[in-house]
């Protein structure tokens, strides 16, 4: 089947159009459920089907999430159409975060070994170095608690001034405290080697716009640049899509200006407003039919955004593809609070396995068919009770599970909590028995029933003693990750059945102590320690949300929200709550940052970084768009606290002109039936990434800990080192691309690459070398024994890092390899060697060291292989593992049969994983070195959906099965 009928058998004639459109610049307008992402995957399938180069392709989207799904989609395309799907792997699928560190990456191999800095772990780094960078100076501005407003407004300054791509020295003529402060931010990174998202973009937009050494390197051969999500892009953000428009053949941006919820955090909506303005000529395809919703709520809503923004929006006209039944189209007035959150709860019940016409598949709603929105669920309505909370209690006082997915607090678990305030033990010493005691039986067994006081006392008094060493003692490297693992060992959590809800919280204090160890070196100190604990008091209380970009999986629970975090999800059923007048919408609010009003006019002017009228519309468009087949908007007249009965929120008002919505709460839809529940399968639940499969094929338990609940390892002791030495092998490649290197300029980029977070160096080097200087003296070693026995990689050959996308049942499984390309004199790629460098050693009979998983090692090479063909042109020659400190290169086979044995494992793995089949398979020398050792139980079980074993794997002289089997004690 040509490439042609796939898209005209799986497009509507408006997608179709959009995605075949040839012209230099096009603008797709999607309304709420149009299918957009599903065009712009065609887009992309139909270009490369086209004989379109794929390293030429780029296409940016919102999260990480929206991009799987875009790659499972042109998999999909592209193996209809008989073409083999793992070109792919040489396209760029992504967010532009992702996008910009790979092409500084490609720009200067030593940002490969930069650790990325999220909005906490920036918190976390101001922190660190509060007295470094002078923050002290600016808690005279600060409000409430001077230091941690403080460590906001300074993060979200900076964040600010990048993202608006502010002139620093512009900012120190208005405010030269502020423009130094941002200097010196800029260089303490730079320095320590970190960057955040908004300083990769940035980074990448002076690159271009300079045409600094190595662009072309990072931006290669563009060809077709799409956008998806058009709306929320920043004016940095922007800047980099016009610069890389001029290298580029075509522009295609799809979105949705109602849908334009971000404006807050910077995104501007002239963007798309505006674009056929400044592409004069260009396409506009507009993608009208809604696949989501019910004709009542495609109309309802569409006139809603219509009458409250005017000619500030683009008419699109949706229409509804389908108005399915049964259906409920409510907006409801309670008298107070709880008779609407009882409501709410009665009408979840009472849907619960009826059935549902799941695009042809019927099945009984779950509970992971229902969200309630909120415009806020965080902030207090009394007693510093949380808004959501009336809701959450209803729904536990009818034992409906329950996920505060996304504005929910960190801590509103009490196993969180107790990890939490048994850190806060430590705060001061000395600590006695009593208090130890008290809080054991007080917090401590209600939430972890199974806890030994003994053991506890016994980790707090070890700890205690750790961090509160006398002054002048020698010091020790303390890592809090280690402390949570003692704790849960002392809580017996590995004897306790928690759901998989409380353990992806105890995986987020898990996630929150990583990113702890992220900026700090150690916290050896009571100082230190302060700072973790005053950071999970403070800033972690509302800086952490399990979010939609998580890779874990959704419980099977009533998703409770903010609206903003549930942009580009849908649900069968979705009730907008707590919907009055100043409370959605809010009241309108004005910039209230620390950059100075002149550099942020054009910011203020256009309403960003604020509540503007238009914003809080979108949000409440974006909210009701979400529902499929049931919306209910409702809110309550007397609300806690307050001193006047609450008045309906316009918003409502204007909805109820529909004549479809219905203004009753008594009765369910008509036309109900029931059906066995099933919950619907999720874009979160597939794994994306060949680490993900690697784990599962080693032990599924230990996938679960590290992939559905979020647990994080204790940093080794020499965190990075494999890293460093990697990026040292790329940095030599990079400055020597046709000749060896001779052996003093080997030791100078080392020693100019070289850096762990993790280590501290000597006060005195030269006389007295410590642990730092000694791994850097080896890693001169290794790279110059590379070099010596290896030259030849260097003549006329490129060693690059290398992405395979292997498709896998209806996954996309990503992956990195690092290749050596021998080229010709023009540049002409003659032969391609997969090299995967590592850096533990091998032993007399590399191929049979137990200390290396060489399953792993042959099954990522062997990945590769089966991609190389597409993405290089012809089939890698060789496949090999390098072991880096032995000095020793070992052939993998990367025959046919063992390129196919590899794909049957992950096929395996991949079912296993959309089972939720997640036995534990112990062995002695797998648990013994097990990140999770301390938790789990290691009892010996069988798989219960995998009936079958994957077969065995090609390794270096011999073969075996994945470890889950060959290092296995029990019986199947």
């Amino acid at each position: 089947m040509s490439i042609d009928q796939v898209l005209r058998n799986e497009l509507t004639l408006q997608q179709y159009d959009a995605a075949v459109d040839t012209a230099r610049e096009v603008l797709c307008l999607a309304c709420a459920g149009s299918g957009k992402s599903r065009t712009l995957a065609y887009r992309i399938a139909r270009l490369l089907a086209q004989n379109e180069p794929p390293e030429g392709i780029v296409a940016f989207t919102f999260t990480e999430k929206a991009a799987e799904s875009i790659k499972r989609r042109v998999s999909q395309a592209l193996t209809t159409a008989g073409l083999d799907p793992t070109v792919m792997g040489a396209m760029y699928i992504g967010t532009i975060h992702s996008y910009c560190q790979h092409v500084l990456g490609d720009m200067d191999a030593t940002y490969r070994q930069y650790d990325v800095l999220d909005e906490n772990r920036l918190k976390l780094y101001l922190i660190s170095r509060y007295y470094q960078l002078g923050l002290q100076s600016f808690r005279a501005r600060a409000r409430g608690n001077s230091y941690f407003d403080t460590i906001k407004q300074v993060s979200d300054a900076w964040k600010t001034a990048n993202d608006e791509l502010l002139d620093f020295n512009a900012v120190a003529a208005e405010d030269q405290d502020m423009g130094d402060l941002l200097t010196r931010v800029q260089g303490g990174l730079r320095t320590d080697q970190y960057i955040d998202f908004s300083l990769m973009i940035r980074d990448v937009v002076e690159a271009v716009r300079s045409n600094a050494p190595g662009v072309e390197n990072g931006i290669g051969r563009l060809r077709h640049l799409m956008v998806d999500e058009y709306q929320d892009v920043n004016p940095c953000q922007e800047e980099l899509i016009r610069l890389l428009h001029r290298r580029s053949q075509t522009l295609f941006v799809v979105g949705d200006d109602d849908q334009s919820i971000y404006a807050w955090r910077g995104a501007d909506v002239s963007n798309i407003l505006e674009f056929q303005r400044r592409y004069n000529g260009c396409s506009v395809h507009t993608l009208s039919q809604n696949f989501r919703s019910t004709e009542p709520i495609v109309q309802a809503s569409d006139a809603f955004a219509a009458a409250m923004l005017g000619p500030s929006r683009i008419p699109k006209s949706p229409s509804a593809s389908a108005n399915r039944t049964p259906q409920d189209f409510r907006v409801l007035w309670f008298p107070d609070r709880d008779a609407e959150a009882g409501w709410v709860a009665d009408r979840i019940q009472g849907l619960l396995g009826t059935a549902y016409d799941d695009n042809g598949v019927v099945r009984g709603l779950t509970p992971a068919d229902f969200a309630i929105l909120m415009r806020s669920t965080r902030q207090a309505e009394q007693d510093d009770t949380p808004r959501h909370a009336a809701f959450t209690a209803a729904l536990e006082a009818l034992g409906i599970p329950f996920s505060l997915e996304a504005g929910g607090g960190p801590f509103d678990r009490p196993q969180t909590s107790v990890l939490r305030s048994t850190f806060e033990l430590l705060r001061n010493t000395p600590l006695d028995r009593t208090t130890v005691q008290q809080h054991f039986n007080s917090a401590v067994l209600p939430a972890f029933p199974g806890a030994d006081f003994n053991a506890l006392v016994r980790v707090l008094t070890d700890w205690s003693r750790r961090i509160h060493r006398p002054q002048g003692s020698t010091r020790i490297r303390l890592y809090p990750q280690q402390l949570v693992y003692d704790l849960l060992e002392a809580f017996n959590i590995e004897r306790t059945n928690f759901s998989d809800d409380v353990m992806r919280d105890i995986g987020l204090f898990s996630r929150m102590i990583l990113d702890v160890e992220t900026v700090y070196m150690s916290v050896d100190s009571r100082q230190r320690f302060s700072d973790v604990l005053n950071f999970l008091q403070n800033a972690a209380e509302t800086g952490y949300d399990v979010s939609t970009d998580d890779v874990l999986q959704r419980p099977d629970a009533v998703t409770v929200s903010t609206v903003h975090k549930m942009k580009g999800l849908e649900f069968p059923c979705v009730f907008v709550v707590d919907v009055e007048a100043h409370r959605f919408p809010k009241r309108r609010s004005s910039y209230s940052g620390w950059l100075p009003p002149g550099v942020m006019a054009a910011a203020i002017n256009r309403g960003a970084y604020q509540s503007t009228p238009d914003e809080e519309i979108r949000l409440f468009y974006t909210a009701a768009t979400r529902a499929e087949r049931y919306l209910h908007v409702s809110g309550a007249q007397n609300l806690p606290l307050a001193r006047r009965a609450a008045r309906q929120s316009p918003y409502a008002l204007q909805l109820t002109a529909h004549p479809a919505v219905v203004q009753n709460a008594a009765g369910l839809p008509t036309g109900l039936l029931q059906a066995p529940p099933r919950r619907r399968v999720e874009d979160t639940d597939y794994p994306t990434s060949f680490t993900e499969i690697r784990y599962y094929l080693q032990c599924p338990r230990s996938y679960q800990f590290r992939e559905r609940y979020g647990l994080n390892p204790v940093v080794p002791e020499m965190f990075g080192y494999g890293r460093t030495i990697h990026t040292s092998i790329q940095k030599l490649h990079e400055l020597h691309p046709d000749t060896p290197p001779a052996e003093n300029q080997v030791e100078q980029v080392v020693l100019d690459t070289f850096h762990l977070k993790h280590v501290p160096q000597s006060d005195d080097p030269l006389n007295r070398p410590g642990a730092y200087e000694n791994s850097r003296n080896r890693a001169v070693e290794i790279a110059q024994d590379y070099v010596a026995s290896f030259g030849g990689d260097f003549e006329r050959e490129r060693q690059v890092e290398a992405v395979f996308e292997i498709p896998a049942s209806n996954c996309v499984i990503t992956g990195s390899i690092d290749l050596l390309l021998h080229e010709d004199d023009e540049g002409n790629i003659l032969q391609a060697e997969i090299i995967d460098f590592k850096t533990m050693e091998g032993g007399e009979t590399p191929g049979e060291n137990d200390d290396l998983d060489w399953t792993e090692l042959a099954l990522q090479v062997q990945l590769y292989a089966r991609a190389a063909d597409q993405v290089l042109g012809q089939n890698a020659r060789t496949g090999s593992v390098h072991l880096l400190k032995d000095n020793q290169r070992v052939e993998v086979p990367v025959t046919q049969e063992a390129v196919d044995s590899a794909l049957a494992n992950i096929e395996w793995a991949v079912t296993g994983i959309l089972a939720s089949d997640f036995p534990m398979r112990p062995h002695p020398d797998k648990c013994s070195k097990c990140d999770f050792q301390k938790i789990c139980p290691g009892t010996p079980q069988g798989f219960q959906v995998l009936t079958t074993a994957p077969p065995e794997l090609h390794l270096p002289g011999r073969r075996e099965m994945a470890r889950a089997f060959s290092l296995y004690q029990g019986q199947d």
